[in-house]
């Protein structure tokens, strides 16, 4: 499900109130997986986890899972080694991190019988979100004897008064069930699926797979409650009760962080729309930066110190483009200047100088985010009311270089998407077992395929033709690593060959819909660009006296 169009307002001189539609897609995690996917997928699925489940590669021999203390910092990185063998590592990311936290175990390796030394390290940082924070490391060597029994390295910071320590110990009877909850949590519904229908039978547990797969409907109240209040309180325009998601705890995991954030960035902008500016301020200042709304919400604060502040004012409609002189006047009077040359002084000036502080911010960030591209144009227009033309000017300059480079990593984007590269990207990324970082489609250094990934996976539209890829691909995976069993339709070999023409359908659907995702952010980009070209002539057709404005 994706929240609701949010009302906030665009730079004054180009619109004021209306829907904006690029703050509604909430993380794409957020998005219903229940809806029932396309013809053959849900069929392919369950036949695949029966296979899958019969004969179990393995599942019988012993494994050593890693998982962390309550409260414990966030596990980064893991290095094991098993006797003189290959070292292992393992760099987790932050949903996988905060999973271990929550009680999950996440399978490392399986442990061949006998006598054998395992020795490493694992390292944690502090759960503060900000660079710098504090380091923890932990070293482990140890001797064990494996029969059937399995192990967990439990990471624990020790508290005040004792080192971080990595225990190796046997693991509990539930280990199973602990390692199916870290795959759910992790987005790894396949796996925990296959792993509940073999070894660690339980029912709740299997329905929460199933649902994640599209292969069962959503139970009653299954959504995220936080979820089912805010799309509730952001429908009634109860900003209230969005404040009060913004303030609540979001607990451990970053989907609820990113709720709240959206929830702080809904109410700021309900507020500023209606023309409550210092009201507004509270809430974008309690936006996490970095965070996937942090430019939404430096670009919402600026806009803050140059609304007009009426507590009895209400968000009005302005068009983009207003058709004659009572549409122009109206238009006008909904902005911060009502003469385009106005230059501001006195404790107006101090607005414009306060606003450009949260608006640099923006500078450098992605030119394909609509609140930056909003702020590109932000910048120049107080720089001009402050009588600082030149400097304007060049901005605009800057905006309209931006853009080209926007639409530049369009076209790009277009080219590899026809082109395959970005579903072989996916693949990729998927298929990593070094790390849980690619999998979730964050930038990388050098990756400029992360671009196209990281601005299509995030639309709405996007969300169901992704899951089905991607649930697709991993079924092919798994099977492809059982191996042959006989040519027969319940063979993986044959099972495979149904699952590769069902992935080609649903590689032509998930690109079909990148592709409306790349035509809304060319027209999105258009539209600013034009925006910056119409501000050029205005500067150009400038009064060199401007018109004071206090």
């Amino acid at each position: 499900m994706s929240p609701r169009s949010i009302s906030k307002p665009a730079p004054p001189e180009v619109r004021r109130g209306g829907s904006r539609h690029w703050l509604a897609p909430l993380l794409m995690v957020f998005a219903s997986a229940a809806a029932i996917a396309a013809e053959g997928v849900p069929e392919l699925t369950r036949a695949s986890l029966q296979l899958l489940a019969a004969a179990p590669a393995g599942d019988s021999a012993a494994v050593l899972y890693v998982g962390a203390a309550a409260e414990a910092p966030l596990l980064r990185d893991l290095r094991v080694q098993v006797d003189d063998r290959s070292v292992i590592r393992y760099q987790f990311s932050e949903d996988e991190a905060r999973a271990l936290v929550a009680g999950g175990l996440k399978r490392v390796l399986p442990l061949p019988p006998g006598e054998h030394r395992l020795r490493g390290e694992i390292v944690a940082r502090a759960a503060t979100g900000k660079p710098g924070a504090t380091r923890y490391s932990a070293s482990f060597d140890q001797t064990v004897t494996v029969a059937a029994q399995s192990y967990q390295l439990i990471f624990d910071d020790g508290g005040m008064l004792s080192a971080a320590r990595a225990d190796l110990q046997p693991a509990t009877p539930a280990a199973p069930q602990h390692e199916a909850d870290y795959l759910l949590a992790t987005g790894r519904a396949v796996e925990a699926a296959v792993l509940l229908e073999s070894s660690a039978r339980d029912p709740q547990r299997l329905d929460a797979a199933y649902r994640a797969l599209g292969l069962a409907a959503p139970a009653p109240g299954e959504a995220p409650t936080a979820l089912v209040a805010y799309n509730q309180a952001l429908g009634a325009g109860d900003v209230a009760a969005l404040a009060a998601l913004g303030s609540a705890d979001a607990g451990a995991g970053a989907d609820a962080l990113a709720l709240r954030d959206l929830a702080n960035v809904s109410a700021g902008y309900r507020e500023l729309s209606a023309g409550r500016g210092e009201a507004a301020m509270p809430y974008f200042r309690l936006v996490r930066s970095p965070g996937p709304y942090s430019s939404a919400a430096m670009l919402g604060l600026g806009w803050c110190y140059l609304w007009p502040s009426n507590a009895n004012a209400a968000a009005r409609e302005v068009s983009l483009r207003p058709n004659g002189a009572d549409a122009i006047a109206a238009t006008r009077r909904q902005t911060p200047f009502r003469y385009l040359q106005a230059i501001a002084s006195g404790a107006r000036a101090e607005d414009l100088r306060r606003a450009l502080i949260p608006w640099a911010e923006l500078l450098g960030r992605d030119p394909l985010d609509p609140a930056v591209q909003e702020g590109l144009l932000a910048i120049p227009y107080a720089l001009d009311h402050f009588g600082a033309h030149e400097q304007a000017r060049r901005y605009y300059e800057r905006a309209l270089a931006t853009f080209d480079t926007a639409h530049g990593m369009l076209a790009a984007a277009r080219r590899e998407i026809s082109g395959g590269q970005v579903l072989a990207a996916l693949d990729a990324r998927d298929a990593d077992v070094s790390s849980g970082w690619p999998r979730l489609l964050v930038e990388q250094r050098d990756d400029a395929l992360a671009v196209p990934l990281r601005m299509l996976v995030a639309d709405a539209a996007v969300t169901e033709p992704l899951r089905e890829y991607r649930q697709l691909r991993t079924l092919d995976r798994l099977l492809a690593a059982r191996g042959e069993a006989g040519d027969t339709s319940a063979s993986p070999g044959a099972l495979r060959g149904r699952i590769a023409a069902a992935s080609a359908a649903a590689a032509a659907r998930l690109q079909s819909a990148m592709f409306g995702v790349l035509q809304k952010l060319e027209q999105q980009t258009t539209r600013y660009q034009a925006e910056a070209e119409f501000a050029m002539a205005r500067i150009y057709d400038r009064d060199p006296h401007g018109v004071a404005q206090q």
